[in-house]
């Protein structure tokens, strides 16, 4: 996963008013980009209040294992705004992809489907993107796509897992 947070600078030569992430500019705006877990502090020369815009990308599932095992799911999405004020920390937690299935297509709970992904998450709220969903297994345990950001492929003769809030207005992702 990723998040990544810009905001408007006042000119090219303005510094930027937080820290975390890797930091650049570009077009007249700071950029901070979080490929790990850390921490958003807003200075004490924010605009209070100050938009930011956001992209919050979650970790994609795990495919699943053996013969005619699904692909995982790709990470939800979650664009957007938000207020912030300062001086102010907030976390942020970069979601991480899920791992594969395993070969032991008949041992309970996953039954050779992949991982979940991890959630990503960031800001007031606070702003979440779902974790893709795991990938379905074939080859004798016939196990559905998991639900997800994008839900993960189904295995061999089972269905594709759910998109979360698909269709609709906030949706993250589509189904498997």
């Amino acid at each position: 996963g990723i998040v990544v947070v810009r905001y408007k600078i006042a000119s090219l030569a303005a510094t930027a008013k937080a820290t975390g992430g890797a930091i650049s500019f570009y077009g007249g705006k700071t950029i901070h980009t979080f490929t790990n877990s850390g921490t958003f502090v807003t200075s004490s020369n924010w605009n209070n209040p100050d938009s930011v815009e956001y992209l919050i990308i979650a970790g994609g599932g795990g495919g699943g294992g053996i013969t005619d095992g699904g692909g995982g799911g790709a990470g939800g999405v979650v664009p957007g705004t938000t207020t912030l004020s300062h001086p102010t920390s907030y976390a942020v937690t970069v979601g991480a992809g899920g791992l594969g299935g395993t070969m032991a297509y008949n041992v309970a709970p996953l039954y050779g489907r992949g991982v979940q992904g991890t959630s990503s998450v960031f800001g007031p709220g606070p702003i979440s993107a779902t974790g893709g969903g795991q990938g379905g297994s074939g080859a004798g345990s016939y196990k559905a796509g998991g639900a997800g950001g994008s839900g993960g492929g189904g295995g061999e003769a089972t269905a594709g897992g759910a998109g979360t809030n698909y269709p609709g207005p906030t949706q993250q992702g589509y189904p498997g």
